[in-house]
């Protein structure tokens, strides 16, 4: 066993740098020291080792002598120390405003370990202690390691590479739910009509999981909730969670929820992902893709309990929650990727595909979400649990049985058969016949049919036309983002990048966009003007029917069942 001791330094904050230093005490002569090429949660090759520099080794001693450093690979070192204590120091660039790598600035910096920090596969460490130098210019180090202040230990890779850290001058906010001390650190500015709000509402949310569980896994829990324009996004933890959120939009209604429910989802992660988790997601091989096809388990069960509990805090009322389904599920009927791509497949294919939708303007006619998706099989699996118990078991009861039987009793996780029989045992209802084939099969989930037990329908209502395709403004002139070829007519022959001039002969432009529109109605051909490569094209299109306005609403006359059953399923907490 050996020891590892980390500390990070001073070097140029305002150039976004900070230096790491490592001392390893370790009997061997040869150390090989890698860096992460992934972080667990987020599936994607992310090449942190782009971002490391002036790497170089020395004896321990004041006088220590300089020991060469050999790589063995874009992420992997090797030292040669023959059993002597050593040191490693290196600086890294850390400017990536995100939840899953390093960002240093003098304001604040976020340390996300498996961007920053080297490790030794092949060496179990007695210890790991880290430690913040005075020299930077922050009060606070915020993180869930063991330890107070700017001092932190752990005896494990896993849980050392699972805690971020935030150097900042804000303090933290202390609040308890259930047997769980838990802080919250605002980095940003929140208006206090907001801040005053978040604490109390956050403890009914966490308090509320919590109790659907029985207990908490953690004595502590952290939130990092990093506040600026337009950010948004989060990434769990072992036991805390790192979200970023436009304060602006917290202002509305609809904005706060949003932020309620980014914080819930991190927080339901607590038990699914990091102690119910597939098989495939531990332990880890940071420097190879873990795949599984499972992710609809711990992202998409994950998706649907956000929401959902909170309905039941009070937070979202009823009708709000199902527009939020319907919003859901309608992202899914525009796109033709439900009829390429399946759930098992969508997960499986995350690391090459999912991630990468940003970068592929095709993604949406080939590929589907195994966040969306999967949230919507989850509610389709509670509610046809509801229905066949009466409302005596839940989806819920499954999530627990797979805690107690593999992460309590086994220590380790679950096979998509292991998933089944718990659910079948927790609840005596086979939802692998009843749901396996939206699994391995790019077929829809008629969710409509599964809120039907508990007296809800959809309607549909004013007609209208659908183009197609989506446009994005540049100075006011009109450029397609994104072509949907489940809806667009294929013979019109149109592509990402194409600049629209005309409509019907008249310029076409942001300005005007929406009442020319006004003058078609659903069936109509009409002629397009558009300019691809520089050269002028005209084309023709017939233009699609969709309806403007779709809705799940309660039936007016539920049966007794239906009405039981929804009264179970809306019901909120005391």
């Amino acid at each position: 066993m050996s020891k590892f001791h980390f500390s990070v330094q001073e070097y140029q904050l305002s150039g976004h740098y900070l230096q790491v230093e490592i001392e390893i005490v370790s009997p061997k002569k040869e150390t090989q020291l890698s860096l992460p090429v992934w972080s667990p949660g987020s599936y994607m090759v992310r090449d942190y080792s782009r971002h490391i520099h002036k790497m170089e080794a020395f004896l321990s001693g004041k006088n220590g002598k300089r020991l060469e450093v050999e790589s063995l690979g874009l992420d992997v070192w090797s030292i040669r120390s023959e059993g002597e204590s050593f040191r490693v120091r290196y600086v890294v660039y850390g400017f990536d405003y995100s939840v899953r790598s390093n960002y240093f600035t003098p304001e604040f910096c976020l340390l996300h370990p498996p961007a920053l920090f080297l490790y030794p596969k092949d060496l179990e460490p007695a210890e790991i202690t880290l430690e913040i130098s005075n020299t930077l210019p922050f009060r606070y180090c915020h993180s869930g390691l063991d330890g107070k202040g700017k001092k932190r230990t752990t005896s494990s890779w896993d849980e050392f590479l699972d805690a971020p850290i935030l150097l900042s001058n804000r303090p933290a906010s202390p609040f308890r739910a259930g047997e769980c001390e838990h802080e919250i650190v605002l980095e940003g500015e929140l208006h206090k009509s907001v801040r005053k709000n978040l604490i109390p509402d956050l403890q009914k949310i966490t308090a509320e999981q919590i109790a659907a569980f029985g207990t908490s896994p953690n004595a502590r829990y952290l939130f990092i909730l990093i506040l600026s324009e337009g950010a948004y996004g989060g990434l769990e933890h072992l036991n805390s969670s790192v979200n970023m959120y436009d304060p602006l939009k917290a202002l509305s209604k609809d904005g706060y929820s949003k932020l309620l429910e980014l914080l819930s989802h991190e927080y339901f992660h607590l038990w699914n992902v990091k102690r119910i988790r597939p098989i495939e997601l531990g332990p880890f091989d940071y420097q190879k893709p873990k795949l599984t096809r499972e992710l609809w388990i711990a992202e998409g069960i994950t998706s649907f309990y956000d929401a959902y509990f909170l309905v039941k805090t009070k937070h979202l009322s009823p009708e709000t929650y199902l527009m939020k389904v319907m919003e859901d599920l309608q992202s899914l009927e525009r796109s033709e990727g439900e009829t390429w791509m399946s759930l098992e497949d969508s997960s499986y294919t995350a690391w090459t595909k999912f991630y990468n939708r940003p970068n592929d303007p095709n993604a949406n006619n080939t590929g589907i979400s195994y966040y969306v998706k999967g949230g919507i099989l989850a509610l389709a699996m509670d509610l046809h649990i509801l229905s066949e118990t009466l409302g005596k078991r839940r989806l819920i009861d499954v999530m627990n049985e797979l805690y107690r039987a593999y992460h309590l009793g086994k220590n380790r996780g679950f096979t998509k058969a292991e998933f089944f029989q718990s659910a079948k045992k927790s609840t005596g209802v086979d939802l692998k016949l009843e749901f396996g084939e939206y699994l391995d099969k790019p077929v829809p989930i008629p969710i409509e049919t599964y809120l039907g037990k508990i007296g809800i329908h959809r309607l549909d209502t004013n007609p209208g036309i659908e183009l197609g395709f989506t446009t994005r403004d540049e100075r006011g002139n009109l450029y397609i983002s994104k072509v949907d070829w489940k809806i667009l007519d294929r013979s019109a022959d149109l592509s990402q990048g194409d600049e629209w001039i005309a409509l019907g002969g008249i310029r076409i432009h942001a300005g005007n966009r929406k009442d020319l529109l006004k003058r078609y109605k659903p069936g109509d051909k009409v002629e397009l003007l558009i300019s691809r490569r520089g050269n002028v094209l005209k084309r023709k299109l017939k233009l699609s029917k969709r309806f403007q306005v779709s809705q799940f609403k309660f039936v007016e006359h539920p049966s007794e069942e239906q009405n039981l059953l929804r009264e179970i399923f809306f019901r909120a907490s005391p």
